[in-house]
């Protein structure tokens, strides 16, 4: 039956596993979401394993906001509790992942054509693909890779030990080859894995993380504003939307609402969004008038405050290069607004912003940089630039192609699979 339904050209079982689904909105979620429902949309017949919803703010979301069990758009999906640290330190969050693997690998199941994978989480990851290889399930794997854990652990100060760096580049590396196709999201991480991590350039496509949101249309942005409270004459609003994070390293954008405070230019800093380092975040800007932070917004009322602010910001640690690409970007191209990156000029945020043409790159540790910039480009953007970003999002972004390639993937993998060593057999 397995092999029929994949040569024939009928409907997949296809069950995906990712520790984050909906109703998470960042971070891979929308992503694995709009993925598993696209499929179900094309009539193949989609499970999810996921963890219950914690993400960005590490906390459980409460018990009325989801379901352990439910069938939503054609998707039906089982979800697991685990270990959630409030303060994901390196230690607590590889006990996390594990945790989660464990919950998730429990309900991996043998009856289906193909499973997809999702890293992060990379340790979770592991412990479900152990438990495909050796519990004799015989499903063929494909991993989804949507952020690099050993580039990151190499780019984070404190943790990069050449000890440490290697273990995490053996174990990723591993990972990637046991799978019958690994997907990254960008060029950049296809030239890490291949080379990095000896992953056969055979084996790894790039399929582009798209747009998972829609405009609502032209918004009144003198009328959302309003409702936003962003009503002060002539001031500049540079929203930052999603995780506040240690990747972040929105302590440059606080000390820039300071230095914009101190020198009295017409900004407004909005931090929009929650994570772990919200707090000592808010501590750092207290009494600071330029600054706010402010609860998530849902489905259009998000993407309304996404037009109607003036500057769409993105912020990595300087050290970040290779890592990760930020999810946020597939939504702020939509909306036509600047985006402004404050970002090592060689990153893969810094590459995609130049590829988009829709917004410009400002070094990561000079906040007086960012606050400037922030008022040029708002006052410098035209009704031309402002189709960049659109014009980018259908050329590059779209999600019919995106599920349409995932599609072709798992039913070319559901004809072949990996033994645990990396070694192809024909089905």
């Amino acid at each position: 039956m397995r092999e029929q339904a994949a040569t024939s050209g009928g409907a997949l079982r296809i069950q995906i596993v990712s520790t984050y689904y909906a109703p998470e909105t960042t971070g891979n979620a929308p992503y694995v979401t709009s993925l598993s429902r696209g499929l179900a949309a094309l009539g193949h017949d989609v499970s999810v394993i996921a963890g219950a919803p914690h993400y960005p703010g590490w906390r459980i979301l409460p018990d009325e906001e989801w379901s352990l069990d439910e069938v939503t758009e054609g998707v039906h999906v089982r979800r697991v509790t685990s270990y959630v640290p409030t303060t994901p330190t390196f230690p607590k969050r590889v006990l996390y992942e594990l945790g989660f693997g464990i919950r998730l690998a429990a309900y991996c199941k043998s009856d289906v054509d193909a499973v997809l994978l999702v890293s992060p989480t990379l340790f979770g990851s592991w412990v479900v693909r152990t438990r495909l290889a050796f519990g004799h399930l015989g499903v063929p794997i494909v991993l989804w890779v949507q952020d690099l854990y050993s580039a990151g652990v190499s780019e984070s100060p404190g943790l990069a030990s050449r000890a440490l760096c290697a273990t995490m580049a053996a174990l990723e590396g591993a990972l990637l080859r046991s799978a019958r196709s690994v997907v990254v999201i960008h060029d950049r991480f296809r030239e890490y894995a291949t080379g990095r991590l000896r992953v056969p350039a055979s084996s790894v496509v790039v399929i582009r993380n798209w747009t998972h949101v829609t405009s609502a249309g032209p918004v009144d942005r003198l009328s959302v504003r309003e409702r936003l409270g962003w009503t002060r004459p002539g001031e500049v609003v540079v929203l930052h939307a999603g995780n506040m994070g240690a990747k972040q390293g929105l302590e440059n954008v606080v000390d820039a609402a300071l230095f914009a405070e101190q020198h009295q230019l017409p900004l407004r800093f909005v931090l929009r969004g929650d994570g772990n380092q919200r707090a000592a975040l808010e501590k750092r800007a207290k009494g600071c008038s330029t600054i706010e932070f402010v609860a998530p917004l849902p489905g259009h009322s998000f993407m309304d405050a996404l037009a109607a602010a003036d500057v769409l910001l993105v912020n990595e640690r300087p050290s970040l290069r290779d890592a990760a690409l930020p999810s946020k970007l597939t939504s702020y191209f939509v909306t036509g607004r600047p985006v402004l990156a404050a970002t090592d000029s060689g990153s893969t945020t810094a590459d995609e912003i130049r590829a988009s043409r829709a917004g410009r790159v400002v070094s990561p540790i000079e906040p007086e940089a960012l606050a400037r910039a922030a008022l040029s480009i708002a006052r410098e953007w035209t009704a031309d630039d402002a189709k960049a970003g659109p014009a980018h999002v259908e050329r590059a972004l779209s999600q019919t192609a995106g599920v349409a390639q995932f599609e072709s993937l798992l039913r070319d993998a559901a004809t072949k699979e990996r033994d645990f060593a990396g070694r192809e057999r024909v089905r």
